[in-house]
C-alpha cells in the first residue's frame, strides 16, 4: 500500500462531483487524501488538466480524470468488494448519463451566476440553459422508470452515490423540483442518513 498512500484528490467545495469521489474515497476507506482548492481555480491549473476543473486524482505516476475515470480508478485501489458496488462495465452507462446531466446543470446554473444573457439573434432556436434543464428532468423521468429500491440492481451502486449528489447540488443551487419521483427520493432521502453523506456534507452556496 506504500504507492497508494501517496494519492491525493484535488477538489473545490461545493463541486458535486468533487463530493461524490470525497464520499467514496470514505465508504471504501481509501488511503487518498483530499486537498481543497480555492475558487476561481488560477490559470496554471490548466496545466495539471486540460478542463480546468475538478475532482483531479493523483497517484503515483499519473494524473487522472475526468470524474468517470477517478470513480474507477478509485474503485480499482479497493482491497475488497464492498458498498457502494460498482461494474465498471456494466454500469458504465447509467453512470456516464448522470454525470452528463450533471455537467449540464452546472452549465446551466453557471450561466446564471455569470449574469449570462442572450446578446443577439438566437440561431439554435432555444435557450441552452432551458434545454440543459430540460435534459434534466428528462433523465430524472428516465431514471424514475427503471428504478427499485435502489438505481441498479438490489444493493447500494455508486451510480446511486451519483445521483445523490448531483440532484442534492441542483436542488440547492438552483432550487430543481424533483422529489415528486417517489423512488429517487427514497434513494437519496436513504443516503443522507448516511455517516459518509452526513460529514461530507454539500456546502451551502455564497455569491
Amino acid at each position: 500500500m506504500d504507492e497508494l498512500d501517496s494519492a491525493k484528490l484535488f477538489y473545490i467545495e461545493g463541486s458535486p462531483f468533487a463530493r461524490l469521489c470525497r464520499i467514496l474515497i470514505e465508504e471504501w476507506h481509501l488511503p487518498v487524501k483530499s486537498i481543497p482548492l480555492d475558487h476561481p481555480l488560477p490559470d496554471d491549473y490548466f496545466e495539471i488538466t486540460p478542463t480546468g476543473q475538478v475532482p483531479v486524482l493523483k497517484t503515483v505516476g499519473e494524473t487522472i480524470f475526468p470524474t468517470s475515470q477517478i470513480v474507477e480508478q478509485l474503485w480499482a485501489m479497493t482491497e475488497e468488494a464492498t458498498e457502494p458496488y460498482l461494474d465498471p462495465l456494466a454500469d458504465r452507462q447509467i453512470l456516464a448519463v448522470i454525470l452528463e446531466v450533471g455537467n449540464f446543470l452546472v452549465a446551466a446554473q453557471q450561466q446564471v451566476w455569470a449574469g449570462l444573457e442572450p446578446v443577439g439573434e438566437n440561431v439554435l432556436g432555444y435557450n441552452p440553459r432551458d434545454r440543459h434543464i430540460l435534459r434534466g428532468q428528462k433523465t430524472l423521468d428516465w431514471l424514475e422508470a427503471q428504478a427499485g429500491d435502489w438505481l441498479i440492481r438490489d444493493e447500494p451502486n455508486v451510480c446511486d452515490y451519483a445521483f445523490a449528489c448531483i440532484v442534492l447540488w441542483a436542488e440547492s443551487r438552483m432550487g430543481a423540483q424533483w422529489r415528486d419521483r417517489k423512488k429517487l427520493a427514497s434513494i437519496v432521502d436513504k443516503l443522507q442518513e448516511r455517516p459518509s453523506f452526513k460529514k461530507i456534507a454539500l456546502a451551502p452556496y455564497s455569491a
